[in-house]
């Protein structure tokens, strides 16, 4: 599957591609369903007000009994369900998202900045039906909800966007919601609701220009860590930049997307939603895994590797990302981590990476120079990857001691 969107002939943009496709295949097809949905509830009514009118059981409830202290139909334990909407067949919480690559409300302002009221008319009751299918994927939430919630545009899309993360507060509002009697208990609700999902509300403007800037550098160069984050000139420690995109990341489109083998706050990567694929900056994300769990192998065959952990279910798309931005093919994605092996890849990835390795410069400098049969260079790197008697054996065979060999070492990585 492709991490882009190829050009096609005849479209020119989105905008001709949603003109071109809905009015004739998507739209009208959920037009379509949305009118027979609405027969069926139409009729559906008409059945239950004639048997309100009454019958020869009018006074017995549903239940079997002929006594007037049974309960009515629609008070029997799940008939309330029939009352509540359903969502159109076929239709998903991320329809939209699916199948356009942005949420409907969106496409409504693109189309109506375009002048195309009449689309808009159309595809408001497919973004109904969308939230429908939202709000009954939340455990206890009523889809009947929809016509009641004060919700706008934002407060969906956050929701939509922020599942995992405003599950709890959205359940929460929803039971508050439900307790209330009267409308300034609900309004309060919905003022809890509404300062959770606020940037402002829980942010200093300090906080909120660090996590602009977060985004701003996300979304140019690609998945980074604190350490690279901060590199970029942010005011604020990596712990500090961590605890902001953990707590309100999201509010920003930031999400964690995987870490290296390090357990502190610099070895999660971050990035920001995306349909694609980005990494413009290679050399922070190969800098920051090597520094965070990073190690170095020779092949059986010879081959240099660079193993570097990264926890993440799209470590696919991440090698071919990497592989796309250095021009190589050298970049895979092998159990839980990224393998980088061949002379010509490794000494890309490390070039690129050298300026954001910290802790593992020696490590990093020894074996770029390796690559180019720097003679000090090849015997540090012999004896690190050595076993521990067999680096005896080597300072025997050179004549060095351990002291000679660390100079050795520091002349190469400062040389």
């Amino acid at each position: 599957m492709l991490n882009r969107i190829e050009g096609v002939e005849g479209v020119e943009s989105f905008m001709d591609a949603l003109l071109k496709v809905d009015p004739n295949k998507i739209i009208d097809q959920e037009i379509r369903l949305l009118n027979e949905k609405k027969k069926f509830n139409d009729k559906q009514q008409r059945e239950e007000t004639t048997n309100s009118m009454g019958g020869p059981r009018e006074d017995s409830g549903i239940e079997g009994m002929d006594s007037a202290n049974s309960t009515a139909p629609t008070q029997q334990p799940g008939t309330e369900l029939n009352q509540q909407p359903s969502p159109l067949p076929g239709m998903k919480k991320s329809w939209f998202k699916d199948n356009f690559g942005m949420e409907g409300s969106e496409i409504c302002d693109l189309l109506e900045k375009s002048g195309r009221d009449e689309l808009v008319q159309l595809i408001r009751p497919l973004i109904r039906e969308e939230r429908i299918c939202l709000l009954k994927s939340y455990p206890s939430v009523s889809p009947a909800l929809i016509d009641e919630l004060p919700f706008t545009d934002f407060d969906y899309s956050m929701l939509q966007k922020n599942p995992d993360n405003l599950n709890i507060p959205f359940r929460r509002f929803v039971k508050s919601w439900n307790d209330a009697s009267t409308d300034e208990e609900r309004d309060e609700a919905y003022g809890i609701w509404s300062n959770r999902i606020s940037k402002q509300h829980h942010l200093t403007r300090r906080e909120d220009g660090i996590l602009k800037r977060c985004q701003d550098l996300l979304t140019e160069n690609g998945a980074l860590n604190a350490q690279s984050l901060q590199s970029y000139g942010l005011e604020a420690s990596t712990t500090e930049i961590s605890m902001l995109i953990k707590s309100h990341g999201f509010l920003y489109g930031i999400s964690a997307i995987g870490k290296g083998k390090a357990s502190n706050v610099r070895s999660m990567f971050y990035d920001v939603s995306r349909t694609d694929m980005l990494i413009k900056d290679a050399g922070a994300l190969v800098g920051g895994l090597f520094d965070n769990g990073g190690s170095i192998e020779i092949s059986s065959s010879g081959k240099p590797r660079l193993i570097l952990p990264f926890n993440s279910a799209i470590c696919k798309h991440y090698a071919d990302a990497l592989n796309q931005e250095m021009d190589t093919a050298g970049v895979l994605a092998e159990g839980d981590g990224l393998v980088i092996e061949g002379e010509d890849a490794v000494a890309k990835a490390l070039d690129a990476g050298l300026p954001y390795i910290i802790e593992r410069k020696a490590d990093a400098v020894i074996l770029r120079k390796s690559i180019d049969n720097h003679e000090d260079a090849l015997r540090c790197l012999k004896y690190q990857l050595a076993s521990p008697s067999k680096q005896v054996s080597l300072l025997k065979s050179w004549s060095l001691s351990d002291d000679d060999l660390e100079s050795l070492k520091e002349a190469v990585v400062n040389g």
